[in-house]
Protein backbone atom coordinates (compact mmCIF):
# COMPACT_ATOMS: atom_id res chain seq x y z
CA UNK A 1 0.00 0.00 0.00
CA UNK A 2 3.06 2.59 1.01
CA UNK A 3 4.26 1.53 -2.19
CA UNK A 4 1.58 2.19 -4.67
CA UNK A 5 1.52 5.45 -2.69
CA UNK A 6 4.40 6.60 -3.30
CA UNK A 7 4.41 5.52 -7.30
CA UNK A 8 1.02 7.70 -7.89
CA UNK A 9 2.52 10.40 -6.24
CA UNK A 10 5.32 10.52 -8.32
CA UNK A 11 3.59 9.95 -11.57
CA UNK A 12 1.77 12.73 -10.54
CA UNK A 13 4.88 15.27 -10.05
CA UNK A 14 5.70 14.03 -13.19
CA UNK A 15 2.78 14.54 -15.06
CA UNK A 16 2.47 18.13 -13.41
CA UNK A 17 5.85 18.55 -14.10
CA UNK A 18 5.14 18.24 -17.98
CA UNK A 19 2.26 19.71 -18.06
CA UNK A 20 3.78 23.21 -16.37
CA UNK A 21 6.81 22.96 -19.12
CA UNK A 22 4.18 22.53 -21.61
CA UNK A 23 2.62 25.89 -20.46
CA UNK A 24 5.67 27.74 -19.75
CA UNK A 25 6.86 27.45 -23.36
CA UNK A 26 3.97 28.59 -24.68
CA UNK A 27 4.03 31.56 -22.36
CA UNK A 28 7.55 31.97 -21.12
CA UNK A 29 7.70 33.14 -17.68
CA UNK A 30 8.82 36.43 -16.52
CA UNK A 31 12.54 37.32 -15.67
CA UNK A 32 12.51 37.92 -12.14
CA UNK A 33 16.57 39.02 -12.70
CA UNK A 34 17.68 43.26 -12.66
CA UNK A 35 17.07 44.01 -16.45
CA UNK A 36 20.55 43.83 -18.52
CA UNK A 37 21.46 47.41 -18.81
CA UNK A 38 22.57 47.67 -14.96
CA UNK A 39 25.33 45.10 -16.25
CA UNK A 40 29.19 46.21 -15.40
CA UNK A 41 27.30 49.80 -13.38
CA UNK A 42 29.62 51.26 -11.64
CA UNK A 43 28.26 53.98 -9.50
CA UNK A 44 24.55 52.87 -8.18
CA UNK A 45 21.96 53.97 -10.15
CA UNK A 46 18.81 52.56 -8.47
CA UNK A 47 15.99 54.01 -11.34
CA UNK A 48 18.18 51.32 -13.70
CA UNK A 49 16.69 48.31 -11.67
CA UNK A 50 13.27 48.77 -12.44
CA UNK A 51 11.02 46.80 -14.63
CA UNK A 52 8.01 45.74 -15.16
CA UNK A 53 6.38 42.11 -15.46
CA UNK A 54 2.69 40.19 -15.53
CA UNK A 55 2.28 38.18 -12.42
CA UNK A 56 -0.41 35.61 -12.28
CA UNK A 57 -2.70 36.21 -8.99
CA UNK A 58 -5.69 35.30 -6.93
CA UNK A 59 -8.73 37.67 -5.83
CA UNK A 60 -9.89 35.95 -2.32
CA UNK A 61 -12.00 37.72 0.39
CA UNK A 62 -10.23 38.52 3.05
CA UNK A 63 -12.07 36.35 5.73
CA UNK A 64 -10.54 33.36 3.84
CA UNK A 65 -7.03 33.89 3.83
CA UNK A 66 -5.89 32.64 6.89
CA UNK A 67 -7.19 29.64 5.44
CA UNK A 68 -6.02 29.73 2.03
CA UNK A 69 -2.29 30.77 2.75
CA UNK A 70 -1.10 27.24 4.02
CA UNK A 71 -1.84 25.59 0.50
CA UNK A 72 -0.67 28.18 -1.52
CA UNK A 73 2.48 29.37 0.58
CA UNK A 74 4.92 27.78 -1.61
CA UNK A 75 3.49 29.62 -4.97
CA UNK A 76 4.10 32.63 -3.25
CA UNK A 77 5.96 35.36 -5.20
CA UNK A 78 8.61 35.86 -3.12
CA UNK A 79 11.34 39.46 -2.96
CA UNK A 80 13.12 41.72 -0.96
CA UNK A 81 10.31 44.14 0.57
CA UNK A 82 7.40 42.94 -1.75
CA UNK A 83 4.24 41.45 0.31
CA UNK A 84 2.72 39.05 -2.33
CA UNK A 85 -0.64 39.55 0.02
CA UNK A 86 -2.15 42.51 -0.05
CA UNK A 87 -5.04 44.98 -0.17
CA UNK A 88 -6.58 46.31 -3.37
CA UNK A 89 -10.39 47.46 -4.13
CA UNK A 90 -11.93 45.90 -0.90
CA UNK A 91 -10.10 42.46 -2.00
CA UNK A 92 -7.07 40.94 -0.70
CA UNK A 93 -4.91 39.66 -3.47
CA UNK A 94 -2.21 36.93 -3.13
CA UNK A 95 0.41 37.26 -5.54
CA UNK A 96 1.98 34.02 -7.54
CA UNK A 97 5.73 33.32 -8.99
CA UNK A 98 5.71 33.70 -12.39
CA UNK A 99 8.28 30.86 -12.57
CA UNK A 100 5.94 28.38 -10.77
CA UNK A 101 2.59 29.62 -11.95
CA UNK A 102 1.50 30.45 -15.11
CA UNK A 103 -2.11 29.37 -15.70
CA UNK A 104 -4.62 28.15 -12.85
CA UNK A 105 -3.89 24.79 -13.91
CA UNK A 106 -0.19 24.65 -12.70
CA UNK A 107 -1.70 25.19 -9.27
CA UNK A 108 -1.30 21.10 -7.59
CA UNK A 109 -4.38 19.27 -7.30
CA UNK A 110 -4.43 18.75 -4.16
CA UNK A 111 -4.04 22.54 -3.23
CA UNK A 112 -6.35 23.49 -5.84
CA UNK A 113 -9.25 21.48 -3.85
CA UNK A 114 -8.43 22.96 -0.63
CA UNK A 115 -8.86 26.62 -2.21
CA UNK A 116 -12.11 25.44 -4.00
CA UNK A 117 -13.27 24.18 0.03
CA UNK A 118 -12.53 27.81 0.73
CA UNK A 119 -14.53 29.29 -2.22
CA UNK A 120 -11.56 29.94 -4.84
CA UNK A 121 -12.36 28.74 -8.12
CA UNK A 122 -10.74 29.29 -11.81
CA UNK A 123 -12.74 32.44 -11.79
CA UNK A 124 -10.60 34.25 -8.99
CA UNK A 125 -7.22 34.06 -10.87
CA UNK A 126 -5.56 36.31 -13.28
CA UNK A 127 -2.89 38.32 -14.10
CA UNK A 128 -1.64 41.67 -13.80
CA UNK A 129 1.58 43.90 -14.60
CA UNK A 130 3.70 44.82 -11.25
CA UNK A 131 7.00 47.06 -11.25
CA UNK A 132 10.35 45.63 -9.80
CA UNK A 133 12.81 47.95 -8.23
CA UNK A 134 16.07 48.13 -6.49
CA UNK A 135 14.56 47.57 -3.23
CA UNK A 136 12.85 43.72 -4.37
CA UNK A 137 16.47 42.24 -5.70
CA UNK A 138 18.62 40.44 -3.11
CA UNK A 139 22.50 41.47 -2.59
CA UNK A 140 23.02 38.20 -4.57
CA UNK A 141 20.73 38.82 -7.30
CA UNK A 142 22.10 42.73 -7.84
CA UNK A 143 25.70 41.79 -7.58
CA UNK A 144 25.43 38.70 -10.02
CA UNK A 145 23.58 41.37 -13.15
CA UNK A 146 25.85 44.17 -12.12
CA UNK A 147 29.27 42.50 -12.00
CA UNK A 148 31.30 41.08 -14.40
CA UNK A 149 30.09 37.70 -15.47
CA UNK A 150 33.97 36.67 -17.14
CA UNK A 151 35.48 36.54 -14.23
CA UNK A 152 34.79 35.75 -10.25
CA UNK A 153 32.05 37.59 -8.71
CA UNK A 154 31.79 38.88 -4.84
CA UNK A 155 32.17 36.01 -2.74
CA UNK A 156 31.09 36.64 0.17
CA UNK A 157 31.34 39.25 2.80
CA UNK A 158 31.00 39.25 6.95
CA UNK A 159 29.63 41.57 9.43
CA UNK A 160 31.17 42.46 12.57
CA UNK A 161 28.61 44.51 14.87
CA UNK A 162 27.79 47.67 12.41
CA UNK A 163 30.22 46.99 10.13
CA UNK A 164 30.62 44.81 7.09
CA UNK A 165 33.54 44.35 5.85
CA UNK A 166 34.67 42.71 2.25
CA UNK A 167 37.97 41.54 1.05
CA UNK A 168 38.18 43.13 -2.87
CA UNK A 169 39.80 41.61 -5.53
CA UNK A 170 41.36 43.78 -7.96
CA UNK A 171 39.11 43.32 -10.62
CA UNK A 172 36.19 44.24 -8.59
CA UNK A 173 38.09 47.19 -7.09
CA UNK A 174 36.18 50.03 -10.05
CA UNK A 175 33.20 48.36 -8.69
CA UNK A 176 33.97 49.77 -5.24
CA UNK A 177 31.47 51.95 -4.62
CA UNK A 178 28.54 50.33 -6.02
CA UNK A 179 29.81 47.21 -4.11
CA UNK A 180 29.77 49.33 -0.84
CA UNK A 181 26.63 50.98 -1.36
CA UNK A 182 24.59 47.92 -1.93
CA UNK A 183 26.14 46.61 1.26
CA UNK A 184 24.90 49.65 3.27
CA UNK A 185 21.58 49.63 1.69
CA UNK A 186 20.43 45.71 1.70
CA UNK A 187 22.25 44.77 4.93
CA UNK A 188 20.35 45.27 8.08
CA UNK A 189 21.79 47.40 10.67
CA UNK A 190 25.14 48.54 9.25
CA UNK A 191 26.50 51.92 9.26
CA UNK A 192 30.11 50.83 8.07
CA UNK A 193 31.40 48.79 4.69
CA UNK A 194 35.11 48.50 4.47
CA UNK A 195 37.59 46.72 1.93
CA UNK A 196 40.78 45.23 3.44
CA UNK A 197 43.77 46.94 1.19
CA UNK A 198 46.29 44.76 2.77
CA UNK A 199 46.99 40.91 3.97
CA UNK A 200 47.41 39.91 7.64
CA UNK A 201 51.46 40.05 7.64
CA UNK A 202 52.14 42.51 10.61
CA UNK A 203 52.87 41.19 14.30
CA UNK A 204 49.35 42.07 15.67
CA UNK A 205 47.18 40.86 12.75
CA UNK A 206 45.30 43.75 12.24
CA UNK A 207 44.94 45.09 8.60
CA UNK A 208 44.62 48.60 6.81
CA UNK A 209 41.14 49.33 5.35
CA UNK A 210 39.51 52.15 3.50
CA UNK A 211 35.75 53.04 4.03
CA UNK A 212 33.64 51.98 1.26
CA UNK A 213 30.28 53.61 2.06
CA UNK A 214 28.75 55.17 5.58
CA UNK A 215 30.53 55.87 8.34
CA UNK A 216 34.38 55.92 9.39
CA UNK A 217 33.44 54.56 12.60
CA UNK A 218 35.25 51.00 13.36
CA UNK A 219 34.61 50.69 17.15
CA UNK A 220 32.70 47.80 17.58
CA UNK A 221 29.80 45.98 19.64
CA UNK A 222 28.29 42.02 19.20
CA UNK A 223 27.45 39.83 21.33
CA UNK A 224 28.21 36.11 20.90
CA UNK A 225 28.10 32.91 23.76
CA UNK A 226 25.85 34.96 26.29
CA UNK A 227 28.63 37.63 26.36
CA UNK A 228 29.23 41.10 25.21
CA UNK A 229 32.23 42.11 22.99
CA UNK A 230 33.71 45.62 21.95
CA UNK A 231 36.68 46.53 20.60
CA UNK A 232 38.46 48.65 17.62
CA UNK A 233 38.27 46.73 14.80
CA UNK A 234 40.78 49.07 13.15
CA UNK A 235 43.13 47.76 15.88
CA UNK A 236 42.95 44.25 16.34
CA UNK A 237 41.32 40.84 14.86
CA UNK A 238 38.05 39.28 14.66
CA UNK A 239 36.43 36.81 12.34
CA UNK A 240 33.05 37.09 12.54
CA UNK A 241 33.18 33.27 10.60
CA UNK A 242 34.59 31.79 13.48
CA UNK A 243 31.22 32.31 15.82
CA UNK A 244 30.18 28.56 15.64
CA UNK A 245 33.86 27.38 15.98
CA UNK A 246 34.48 29.88 19.15
CA UNK A 247 31.09 28.37 20.69
CA UNK A 248 32.34 24.77 19.83
CA UNK A 249 35.53 25.16 22.16
CA UNK A 250 33.27 27.00 25.05
CA UNK A 251 31.41 24.07 25.30
CA UNK A 252 33.71 21.49 25.32
CA UNK A 253 36.01 23.42 28.54
CA UNK A 254 33.35 22.94 31.52
CA UNK A 255 33.08 24.37 34.72
CA UNK A 256 36.69 23.75 36.91
CA UNK A 257 38.27 22.72 34.10
CA UNK A 258 41.36 25.17 32.73
CA UNK A 259 41.88 26.65 29.52
CA UNK A 260 45.20 28.31 28.56
CA UNK A 261 44.56 30.59 25.60
CA UNK A 262 48.30 31.50 23.69
CA UNK A 263 46.95 34.25 21.33
CA UNK A 264 43.78 34.95 23.49
CA UNK A 265 42.77 38.64 20.84
CA UNK A 266 40.36 40.08 22.43
CA UNK A 267 38.53 36.87 24.15
CA UNK A 268 36.04 34.84 22.14
CA UNK A 269 37.46 31.79 23.62
CA UNK A 270 38.38 32.97 26.78
CA UNK A 271 35.68 35.43 28.29
CA UNK A 272 32.99 32.99 27.47
CA UNK A 273 34.84 30.24 29.31
CA UNK A 274 35.36 32.16 31.81
CA UNK A 275 31.93 33.38 32.43
CA UNK A 276 31.05 29.42 32.41
CA UNK A 277 32.93 29.28 35.37
CA UNK A 278 36.33 27.80 33.62
CA UNK A 279 40.04 28.98 35.38
CA UNK A 280 41.57 30.49 32.34
CA UNK A 281 44.92 31.87 31.46
CA UNK A 282 45.17 34.52 28.59
CA UNK A 283 47.49 36.15 26.44
CA UNK A 284 47.81 38.31 23.53
CA UNK A 285 50.75 39.91 22.12
CA UNK A 286 48.79 42.83 20.77
CA UNK A 287 49.24 45.50 23.01
CA UNK A 288 45.58 46.65 21.94
CA UNK A 289 44.18 43.08 21.91
CA UNK A 290 45.28 43.07 25.66
CA UNK A 291 43.37 46.55 26.54
CA UNK A 292 39.99 45.16 25.04
CA UNK A 293 40.39 41.69 26.42
CA UNK A 294 40.78 43.64 29.63
CA UNK A 295 37.90 45.42 28.74
CA UNK A 296 35.70 42.52 27.91
CA UNK A 297 36.32 41.17 30.95
CA UNK A 298 35.14 43.87 32.59
CA UNK A 299 32.21 44.24 30.55
CA UNK A 300 31.22 40.80 31.33
CA UNK A 301 31.89 40.89 34.76
CA UNK A 302 34.53 38.39 34.87
CA UNK A 303 35.91 37.41 38.22
CA UNK A 304 39.80 36.50 39.45
CA UNK A 305 39.46 32.89 37.59
CA UNK A 306 40.99 35.06 34.25
CA UNK A 307 44.13 36.03 34.17
CA UNK A 308 45.53 38.07 31.29
CA UNK A 309 49.09 38.29 29.80
CA UNK A 310 50.29 40.97 27.08
CA UNK A 311 53.57 38.78 25.83
CA UNK A 312 54.81 36.70 23.12
CA UNK A 313 53.18 33.50 22.62
CA UNK A 314 56.65 32.02 23.02
CA UNK A 315 57.10 33.48 26.38
CA UNK A 316 54.04 32.95 27.61
CA UNK A 317 54.15 29.28 27.19
CA UNK A 318 58.04 28.91 28.60
CA UNK A 319 56.67 31.13 31.78
CA UNK A 320 53.42 31.22 32.70
CA UNK A 321 51.72 28.08 30.86
CA UNK A 322 54.90 25.88 32.39
CA UNK A 323 54.29 27.39 35.92
CA UNK A 324 50.57 27.68 35.82
CA UNK A 325 50.37 24.08 33.69
CA UNK A 326 51.99 22.18 36.78
CA UNK A 327 50.16 23.06 39.49
CA UNK A 328 46.89 22.50 37.81
CA UNK A 329 48.33 18.95 36.74
CA UNK A 330 48.82 18.22 40.51
CA UNK A 331 45.24 19.13 41.24
CA UNK A 332 44.01 16.84 38.57
CA UNK A 333 42.15 19.37 36.36
CA UNK A 334 41.38 18.70 33.08
CA UNK A 335 42.87 21.14 31.11
CA UNK A 336 43.08 22.36 27.22
CA UNK A 337 45.18 24.84 25.56
CA UNK A 338 44.35 27.26 22.39
CA UNK A 339 46.54 27.61 19.52
CA UNK A 340 44.06 30.08 17.30
CA UNK A 341 46.81 31.91 15.31
CA UNK A 342 46.58 29.77 12.02
CA UNK A 343 49.22 31.27 10.00
CA UNK A 344 52.03 31.11 12.78
CA UNK A 345 50.61 28.82 15.83
CA UNK A 346 52.01 25.76 14.78
CA UNK A 347 55.90 27.35 15.15
CA UNK A 348 54.77 27.68 19.03
CA UNK A 349 53.93 24.24 19.96
CA UNK A 350 57.82 22.81 19.76
CA UNK A 351 58.13 25.29 23.03
CA UNK A 352 55.91 22.44 24.78
CA UNK A 353 58.67 19.90 23.77
CA UNK A 354 60.93 18.93 26.86
CA UNK A 355 59.04 21.81 29.26
CA UNK A 356 59.21 19.82 32.24
CA UNK A 357 62.04 16.94 33.65
CA UNK A 358 61.29 14.17 35.06
CA UNK A 359 61.38 15.29 39.00
CA UNK A 360 58.74 17.80 37.84
CA UNK A 361 56.18 15.49 36.56
CA UNK A 362 56.51 13.17 39.15
CA UNK A 363 55.10 15.08 41.46
CA UNK A 364 51.76 14.61 39.32
CA UNK A 365 50.25 11.69 41.18
CA UNK A 366 47.09 11.48 38.60
CA UNK A 367 48.62 12.65 35.27
CA UNK A 368 45.63 13.94 33.23
CA UNK A 369 46.96 14.43 29.64
CA UNK A 370 46.20 18.29 28.23
CA UNK A 371 44.85 18.87 24.95
CA UNK A 372 45.88 21.08 22.65
CA UNK A 373 43.37 22.36 19.75
CA UNK A 374 45.66 23.86 17.06
CA UNK A 375 44.47 26.12 14.29
CA UNK A 376 46.60 26.19 11.14
CA UNK A 377 46.23 26.74 7.26
CA UNK A 378 46.35 23.36 5.00
CA UNK A 379 47.50 24.78 1.35
CA UNK A 380 46.47 21.69 -1.16
CA UNK A 381 44.32 18.98 -2.38
CA UNK A 382 45.17 16.51 0.36
CA UNK A 383 44.13 18.80 3.47
CA UNK A 384 44.74 16.18 6.52
CA UNK A 385 48.10 15.27 4.90
CA UNK A 386 49.43 18.22 4.56
CA UNK A 387 48.28 19.17 7.95
CA UNK A 388 50.03 16.29 9.68
CA UNK A 389 53.18 17.17 7.46
CA UNK A 390 53.17 20.78 9.33
CA UNK A 391 52.62 19.04 12.58
CA UNK A 392 55.24 16.69 12.09
CA UNK A 393 57.72 19.16 10.78
CA UNK A 394 57.48 21.53 13.64
CA UNK A 395 58.14 19.26 16.07
CA UNK A 396 60.57 17.40 14.05
CA UNK A 397 59.04 13.69 14.76
CA UNK A 398 56.21 11.51 13.72
CA UNK A 399 53.31 12.56 15.72
CA UNK A 400 50.69 10.46 14.39
CA UNK A 401 50.41 9.07 17.76
CA UNK A 402 49.65 12.42 19.60
CA UNK A 403 46.80 13.13 16.88
CA UNK A 404 43.64 12.92 17.99
CA UNK A 405 41.63 14.33 15.60
CA UNK A 406 41.73 17.01 12.21
CA UNK A 407 38.52 18.91 11.60
CA UNK A 408 38.31 21.84 8.61
CA UNK A 409 36.57 24.95 10.20
CA UNK A 410 35.97 26.64 7.26
CA UNK A 411 37.51 27.22 3.68
CA UNK A 412 39.33 30.11 3.18
CA UNK A 413 39.77 29.96 -0.76
CA UNK A 414 40.62 27.46 -3.20
CA UNK A 415 42.42 24.56 -2.13
CA UNK A 416 43.43 26.44 1.28
CA UNK A 417 41.46 25.17 4.45
CA UNK A 418 41.72 26.43 8.13
CA UNK A 419 42.16 23.36 10.40
CA UNK A 420 41.60 22.39 13.47
CA UNK A 421 44.23 20.08 14.92
CA UNK A 422 43.42 18.31 18.73
CA UNK A 423 46.92 17.00 19.61
CA UNK A 424 47.38 15.19 23.41
CA UNK A 425 50.01 16.63 25.05
CA UNK A 426 51.00 13.65 26.60
CA UNK A 427 54.23 13.06 29.10
CA UNK A 428 56.27 12.19 25.81
CA UNK A 429 56.36 15.71 24.92
CA UNK A 430 56.68 17.52 27.99
CA UNK A 431 59.40 15.58 28.58
CA UNK A 432 60.60 15.59 25.02
CA UNK A 433 61.59 11.74 25.57
CA UNK A 434 59.71 9.74 22.94
CA UNK A 435 59.31 5.82 22.57
CA UNK A 436 59.52 5.04 18.85
CA UNK A 437 56.57 2.63 18.00
CA UNK A 438 58.08 -0.64 16.30
CA UNK A 439 57.21 -0.10 12.83
CA UNK A 440 59.07 3.46 13.55
CA UNK A 441 62.19 1.46 15.11
CA UNK A 442 62.05 -1.32 12.19
CA UNK A 443 62.25 1.67 9.47
CA UNK A 444 64.89 3.45 11.31
CA UNK A 445 66.82 0.04 11.70
CA UNK A 446 66.55 -0.67 7.80
CA UNK A 447 68.07 3.30 7.46
CA UNK A 448 71.01 2.41 9.47
CA UNK A 449 71.57 -1.28 7.89
CA UNK A 450 71.81 0.38 4.67
CA UNK A 451 73.95 3.39 5.84
CA UNK A 452 76.29 0.92 6.62
CA UNK A 453 76.55 -1.19 3.51
CA UNK A 454 79.26 -0.94 1.68
CA UNK A 455 78.84 -0.67 -1.89
CA UNK A 456 81.02 -1.03 -5.35
CA UNK A 457 81.13 0.70 -8.78
CA UNK A 458 78.26 -0.97 -10.16
CA UNK A 459 76.05 -0.37 -7.26
CA UNK A 460 76.14 -4.24 -5.87
CA UNK A 461 77.11 -4.90 -2.30
CA UNK A 462 80.57 -4.99 -1.32
CA UNK A 463 80.62 -8.93 -1.03
CA UNK A 464 78.32 -9.75 -4.57
CA UNK A 465 81.29 -7.90 -6.28
CA UNK A 466 83.66 -10.06 -8.51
Amino acid sequence: MFISRVFNKNIQHLVLTARMTSAMMQNPPQDLKPPPRVQNMQKLNKSLFQKHIQVPYLTVTPSNVSRIIKPIKKYLLKLERFRPVREENNSTIIILNPLKINTYQDIEEIDRKTLETSGVSPNDFSKKEIELSFDNYSVEDIFRSVLPTDKEGMASFTKIGHIVHVNLRDHLLPFKELIGEVLLDKVAASRTVVNKINIIDNTYRNFKMEVLAGEEDYMVTLKENRCVFEFDFATVYWNSRLCTEHERIVNIVKKDQVLFDVFAGVGPFSIPVSKNGGQVWANDLNPESFKWLQHNAKKNKIGDNLKMFNKDGKDFILEDVKRELLNVLKEGKIVYVTMNLPALASEFLKYFQGLYDENELNEVQNFNAPFIYLYCFAKGEETEEITRKLIDDCMNRDMSKFIKELFRVRTVSNFKEMMRVKIELGKEILLGKYEETSAKRKGLQEEEDLTNKKFCKNGKEEEQCV
